[in-house]
């Protein structure tokens, strides 16, 4: 949008580098000394289904948290200045400021908001993303080389569940430092790489939340000084779920997020099964997994983001061969 503002003739993909890297530069200044305004984690506690009350993330007590509420903006701004931005884009864009601004007032209450409160809300955003889609495109899906033309109702429940999973898996992963910020960016990567001739200004939204993210693993490496919060790892999900949606081929999502999945899926799906079963058949496993190789196996804290990374990088290989493959 800027690029045409001043007359220059330099395309989606030059537009991206340079939001990209702009992005990187803005968020590392405004993450170097955070304001004062955000929150600190620790001190919040949550119930668990067996009625015990625990204290969420006791390692990142004290630290600024609720720090997505500075890069998404900023991802957000190099959007409508670098990007060609017309009314199905800026929908997006003002649903994952709304994303990123219920997931900021959940990091700053003192009392974390109810499941049932943020699952409303984030069923909202989805339903009102899936509903922007639908509003724009066919409900086709491209899989394993066949292109199938949905029922408008069911590609709609569907992406809703999509999104909303995407949503939450993504949030219930972000609890070692390093973790969502690597794998988003090996993701995102995966989307451009694969679709950039298919979606090019949507597969460069992915490179432009890549450069503030990459802003923001210096200071969440560990030993971190901040956290993204519901902020950032919610407005994350928001997007893959919505990059998933624009390839074409949504179910290249449950591969292209299997870390995410296995990772935070696995304790929502606990979490469901005691509820309405009664029963814990995963009672030897801790969840999110993360928690699981770092107490109970032993793996150091640095390493975990690598190994998923690493991860990551093989499943985004197998999704492009199994694309490579279809257009063969």
């Amino acid at each position: 949008m800027l690029i045409k503002w001043l007359g220059l003739n330099l395309g989606t993909e030059a537009g991206m580098w340079i939001g990209a890297f702009t992005g990187l530069i803005i968020s590392f200044f405004l993450m170097w000394k955070p304001l004062p305004f955000l929150p600190h984690d620790g001190g919040k506690r949550v119930e668990t289904p067996d009625g015990k009350i625990v204290v969420v993330n006791e390692n990142s007590n004290g630290k600024v948290t609720g720090i997505g509420v500075l890069f998404v903006p900023v991802f957000l701004l190099m959007a409508f200045l670098f990007l060609p931005v017309n009314l199905e884009l800026a929908i997006y864009i003002g649903l994952m400021f709304l994303m990123m601004l219920t997931g900021f007032l959940d990091d700053a209450a003192t009392t974390p908001w109810g499941e049932l409160v943020k699952g409303l809300l984030d069923l909202l955003i989805s339903l009102g993303a899936v509903i922007t889609f639908l509003a724009y495109h066919s409900p086709n899906v491209t899989f394993f080389g066949n292109t199938f033309h949905m029922p408008v109702v069911i590609y709609g429940a569907l992406g809703v569940i999509l999104m909303w999973s995407s949503i939450n898996v993504t949030n219930c992963a972000d609890g070692v430092d390093g973790l969502c910020g690597s794998v988003s960016i090996v993701e995102f990567a995966a989307f451009y790489l694969i679709f950039r001739t298919v979606m090019p200004v949507y597969a460069g939204l992915g490179i432009l939340l890549s450069g503030c993210l990459l802003a923001y693993l210096c200071f969440n490496w560990n030993p971190s000084k901040v956290l993204m919060g519901d902020a950032g790892s919610r407005t994350i999900g928001f997007l893959i779920a919505l990059l998933s949606m624009q390839s074409g081929h949504p179910f290249l999502f449950l591969i292209l997020s299997l870390v995410f999945l296995l990772d935070g899926g696995l304790g929502l799906l606990k979490m469901t099964i005691i509820r309405v079963f009664k029963v814990n058949p995963m009672k030897n496993l801790l969840t999110p997994i993360h928690d699981h190789l770092r107490k109970r196996k032993g793996v150091p804290i640095k390493a975990i983001p690598l190994i998923y990374a690493g991860l990551q990088i093989i499943l985004s290989v197998i999704a492009w061969l199994i694309i490579w493959l279809q257009e063969k």
